[in-house]
């Protein structure tokens, strides 16, 4: 065969590629890495509004957006990691079938030679210790085989593939999800695609000691018509229904206005900035914006125009719109305005939640239990069953398994007793 250079050096190149792909170093660094970005995934907040992290983390928000830790499931290093992690399993696995295949152990242990020479008496005594542990014998070409616990040798490739499948639902489980953010007002509805319906009974920033608290009162009503009933939904402690978590994501404040007619009819309308209130579209109030309150400064009185939690002193900012011109007010809750006929009174604005709705198939989730399942299972199989096979001629014994320093001792102790041994110390 002609020897070349170029492609024998290719080869051999691709060969340690190959033996570094399936290696268990490999698996284990690729293991760390995706274990350490799921860490630092879990620890900053999710697919959030830019502002959110700028305002969270002032000083690392760069750093952040660099590195795409504000959607780490979707990044493109964790994506190929995951990637890499089912190719070293996916070999890993191969390769422990083709050995389960190709090395049958019965039947290379029907033509191994003794390597643990002993006398007559020495081979009935280790005979018998093996009769005791109970271990099952088949017969032959004139060698009696000794087993146990042959299942075990399944145990290693079945816990690559349950580490496998876990680590392919678990992506899924990252990326299949749809994300919906949705702000509802309190005693109003969210109604889904699927007709999924989340009421949202009541809201409040505060608990009775007025220490910052985000806690809804919700209740899902899914397609088939099963409701959840009230169930309170706070931030880390989302709320479960169908295939669906609702987490308490935000929070905002809206204005209230009471409109009433000449007759007596009354609404009421939650606003928001620019909102037009009018029964003509000429005549009545234009809303500028609702701000937390007033405060005192060298230059005079100003608008305090962000603040966390309640809005203590809330004062709406207002145009009236009557008669071809337009006057600026200001107005506190309680106070009333007549424009065209009709009587405006500002009222207490209210809270209201901003709720994060993530779907995630519910086959996913029983996909990714049975992977778990899988991966007990054969870590189980490994550790419990360990496979032990003793062949005996009439010359002595050899241990065909690995790993079995408890069965080698225990027969070399039996053998020992005979006090005439020829014990091979590379067997």
């Amino acid at each position: 065969m002609t020897y070349r250079p170029g492609r024998d050096g290719i080869f051999k190149t691709m060969k340690k590629i190959y033996i570094f792909l399936r290696s268990m170093t490999f698996g284990l660094i690729l293991l760390g890495l995706t274990a350490a970005v799921s860490v630092l995934g879990s620890i900053i907040p999710q697919n959030q509004s830019a502002m959110t992290y700028v305002r969270g983390y002032p000083s690392l928000y760069p750093w952040i957006f660099r590195l795409q830790l504000d959607h780490v499931f979707t990044s493109w290093y964790f994506i190929l990691l995951i990637i890499l992690l089912c190719i070293n399993l996916t070999l890993c696995s191969i390769i422990r079938f083709h050995r389960i295949r190709q090395e049958d152990i019965l039947k290379r242990a029907a033509g191994a030679e003794a390597s643990v020479k002993l006398s007559h008496e020495g081979i009935t005594r280790v005979r018998a210790e093996l009769e005791r542990m109970h271990m099952h014998k088949n017969v032959q070409d004139g060698r009696i085989i000794y087993h146990k616990n042959l299942p075990g040798r399944y145990g290693t490739f079945i816990t690559h593939l349950g580490i496998l499948f876990t680590v392919i639902f678990f992506a899924l489980g990252m990326v299949i999800p749809k994300i919906l953010d949705e702000s509802c007002y309190p005693n109003e509805a969210v109604t889904l695609e699927d007709g999924t319906r989340i009421e949202v009974k009541d809201f409040h920033i505060t608990d009775e000691e007025g220490k910052l608290d985000y806690r809804s009162v919700i209740n899902v009503i899914l397609p088939s018509g099963k409701e959840t009933g009230d169930r309170e939904l706070a931030v880390n402690h989302p709320v479960k229904a169908g295939s669906y978590k609702i987490y308490q994501q935000t929070y905002g404040t809206v204005g209230q206005i009471s409109v009433r007619d000449a007759k007596g009819h009354e609404d009421v309308f939650y606003i928001e900035s620019q909102d037009f209130l009018s029964a003509d579209g000429k005549t009545g109030i234009l809303i500028d914006n609702l701000y937390p309150g007033l405060k005192e400064t060298e230059n005079g009185t100003e608008l305090i125009t962000s603040t966390m939690g309640r809005y203590e002193d809330p004062v709406y900012i207002f145009m009236v719109m009557e008669n071809g011109s337009t006057e600026s007010m200001l107005a506190f809750p309680g106070d009333t305005l007549d424009v065209g006929g009709y009587t405006y009174t500002f009222l207490d604005p209210v809270e209201y939640p901003g709720l994060r709705i993530k779907y995630s198939p519910a086959w996913v989730s029983w996909a990714l239990l049975a992977a778990v399942l899988m991966l007990t299972f054969g870590l189980a199989v490994t550790f419990l069953f360990v496979p032990a096979v003793v062949t005996v001629t009439d010359q002595g014994y050899r241990v065909m398994t690995p790993k079995a320093e408890g069965l080698i001792l225990r027969l070399r102790s039996a053998a020992a007793d005979n006090g005439n041994t020829e014990v091979d110390e590379n067997a």
